[in-house]
């Protein structure tokens, strides 16, 4: 299996528009979520909508080759719900830059961002740069995230990711998060690139 079927669903770019435009629908709904005041006949009402399509979708799930989800290379994330939208900018010569606004969501408290959230970007930034820097499919060995400081929500964030060096099977990658000058976070990752046993649709079994 090579690389590129990570970003692969084979998706018309009218299908990988429409993936991306419910993508972003979801994580503006999550925000709605996480910023609404209780009210029961609403909690109610949405738990209903929910169990409803998830009663839906069931008979379309498959297996990781087979879903769209983080597999739609032409929009923001791949076309991952769970992951906050990155805007790039450039990319090129082992570095990209790029914009991402985190959303009610994400907040973990003070109206700032889940340090969780922040290495989660992060992971996804650096893992995708290795990925495509080196042509094979990746995965995290270690990920260290440094907090320089509180991490704002509903602002738009720079975010850059660069190789760093390339050893054998093991590239390893640097990135930053900034909120204009502040330097908010700082990341230093070890990624792997997997021996085909162990690409994309294996599933992880303990020895």
């Amino acid at each position: 299996m090579s690389w590129e079927s990570l970003f692969s669903a084979n998706l018309d770019r009218d299908d990988a528009a429409a993936w991306g435009e419910m993508a972003s629908e979801l994580r503006e709904l999550h925000d709605a979520i996480a910023s609404m005041r209780f009210d029961r006949s609403m909690v109610d009402a949405l738990t209903a909508d929910v169990r409803s399509w998830r009663d839906r979708l069931a008979p379309l799930g498959g297996e990781e080759l087979e879903q769209a989800n983080g597999r739609v290379g032409q929009v923001p994330v791949r076309g991952h719900a769970m992951l906050p939208e990155v805007i790039i900018r450039s990319a090129g010569g082992g570095r990209v830059d790029g914009a991402v606004t985190f959303g009610r969501w994400f907040m973990g408290g003070g109206m700032a961002v889940h340090g969780g959230a922040v290495a989660l970007l992060f992971d996804e930034a650096l893992g995708i740069l290795a990925a495509v820097a080196t042509k094979a499919i990746t995965r995290t060995a270690y990920l260290r995230t440094d907090f320089r400081a509180l991490t704002p929500i509903d602002v738009e964030l720079d975010v850059s990711a660069w190789v760093d060096r390339v050893e054998g099977r093991k590239v390893y990658v640097k990135g930053e998060l900034r909120h204009g000058d502040v330097v908010c976070a700082e990341a230093d990752a070890l990624f792997l690139q997997l021996l085909p046993e162990q690409g994309l649709g294996q599933r992880t079994t303990s020895s």
